[in-house]
């Protein structure tokens, strides 16, 4: 069977899992969804691979060949396929247009649920459904080159898009909602606008008032009912939003786009605003010893570079 036929298959089977009254019928659904949704994009590197290279980009190891005139080639080794991480890397490298973010949430629910079976609930296999669609739709659509509809049985189709109607009008209720309270920065409301519950992953997440100040804010998930206050959702929100982009940051060499607060102790602190986007408060990014910048590294609070202070310890 090939690849792009076992993707469609487990997706079916996931669906059908998720109509099925079995509450342990919901462990299987997630484990095939995921698995299809993988299986589609792996299909998409299979269709890329030489084909001289033992499907090269679909593998975990990939090792160099040289020919009998020198040439070099690079080969897949061994059976492992690539993991989620390989499979945003190599996506990313080949321009490959996939929702990595959204894939990201949905996999690591997935290997959440391997552990905590109880997080299994139908809301949050509804979300995981509604979640998978957009990504199923989209790569078919737009990277494969297919009708989405006319690749899957039709009940199975109808259960997809109106699950994802169910799940859209939820989650743009709560986004609303969070959107009508003054976090007093941008990317702040941003991030607490996909923000996702820390007991069980959903996206659904919600603010019992919006006619508050931030600080007195309480978010609550619509999937578990879970609470925790602005500070701790803030924290949450701002690390789950620039991580991707503070981990390529420091891959490349570069800053991250948020740091651990010196005043609050949170990931917090917006290096692009120098200021905490939870606390407001700044520090000084030039050394008023030596007036040189001060490394991302060496912020602090205390408005010295590590050289100046380590000399200014010496002459203690």
């Amino acid at each position: 069977m090939s690849i792009y036929k076992n993707a469609i298959n487990s997706i079916e089977l996931g669906v059908e899992d998720f109509r099925s009254p079995d509450p342990k019928r919901a462990l299987s659904a997630t484990r095939n969804i995921v698995a299809g949704v993988l299986l589609l994009v792996k299909h998409k590197l299979q269709l890329l691979s030489p084909s001289d290279s033992d499907d090269a980009l679909i593998k975990q190891r990939v090792l160099p060949a040289l020919d009998d005139a020198g040439n070099v080639s690079w080969l897949g080794s061994g059976k492992k396929t690539v993991d989620f991480q390989q499979i945003e890397e190599r996506c990313k490298s080949l321009g490959i247009n996939l929702d990595t973010k959204r894939l990201g949430k949905i996999v690591a629910y997935r290997n959440r649920i391997e552990h905590y079976y109880d997080d299994t609930t139908p809301s949050n296999v509804r979300e995981l459904l509604g979640q998978s669609f957009l990504i199923i739709r989209d790569f078919l659509r737009d990277e494969l080159g297919l009708d989405p509809q006319e690749e899957f049985d039709p009940e199975v189709w109808s259960t997809l898009v109106d699950n994802n109607e169910v799940y859209e009008r939820e989650r743009l209720d709560c986004v609303n909602r969070i959107g009508l309270i003054d976090w007093h920065f941008d990317a702040l409301n941003e991030a607490l606008q996909e923000v996702s519950c820390l007991s069980c992953m959903s996206t659904l997440v919600d603010v019992e008032n919006t006619d508050v100040k931030r600080e007195d804010a309480v978010f609550k998930c619509r999937s578990c009912g879970t609470n925790a206050p602005f500070g701790f959702m803030a924290d949450r929100a701002v690390s789950e939003f620039y991580l991707s982009e503070n981990i390529s940051s420091i891959q490349d060499g570069g800053d991250p786009a948020v740091i651990l607060c010196p005043e609050c102790g949170l990931d917090t602190y917006d290096l692009e605003e120098n200021c905490c986007l939870v606390c407001e408060e700044s520090m000084e990014t030039e050394c008023s010893h030596c007036s040189c910048s001060i490394p991302t590294t060496e912020l602090d609070g205390s408005g010295i570079c590590g050289y100046c202070a380590q000399v200014h310890f010496k002459d203690d």
